[in-house]
């Protein structure tokens, strides 16, 4: 096989890979849905991954499931999340979580960037780990350590 049909098949194989990029504990995966429910503006995902009585404390705000689902709408942004774990605390059966958090926002052909410090409280369940509190702290991209090593981290979309 030549240098140019490996790199192709290479290529291909990288392209079919799906956009769930990078590895990460199970713990972690309802962190991942949620914000990939937020960038699809899917609000169904976003309730199969949090307790019904989830609660966000978002700078400052104490926000419930109920307060959070109707501002999930879609506003023809395109977002990608990316993660960087610091920390994951197991014991009977509840997880806590630390992680930086950066998006990149593309809307009207203008890219934006937000970040934010956070930890989550997530539950074992039957149906899989649910997060039962995020704690979120909006930072500047730029306080993100140099050293720390963000990976896009999203589930599929849904057609």
């Amino acid at each position: 096989m030549t240098k140019l049909a490996i790199q192709t098949v290479l290529v291909l194989l990288a392209a079919c890979a799906g956009p769930t990029l990078a590895e990460h504990p199970p713990e972690f995966d309802p962190v991942v849905k949620i914000f990939s429910g937020l960038s699809y503006s899917d609000k169904a995902l976003i309730k199969s991954v949090t307790t019904t009585d989830f609660l966000l404390l978002e700078m400052g705000e104490v926000w419930d499931r109920d307060f959070l689902l109707p501002l999930v709408k879609a506003d023809g942004s395109e977002r990608n999340n990316y993660f960087s774990v610091i920390s994951v605390s197991k014991f009977d059966g509840v997880a806590l979580i630390n992680y930086w958090n950066k998006a990149t926002i593309i809307k009207d052909d203008t890219e934006s960037y937000r970040a934010w410090l956070e930890s989550v409280v997530a539950v074992e369940t039957e149906a899989g780990w649910k997060l039962k509190q995020m704690h979120s702290t909006r930072i500047d991209p730029e306080q993100i350590p140099e050293d720390v090593e963000l990976e896009l981290m999203m589930v599929e979309r849904d057609k």
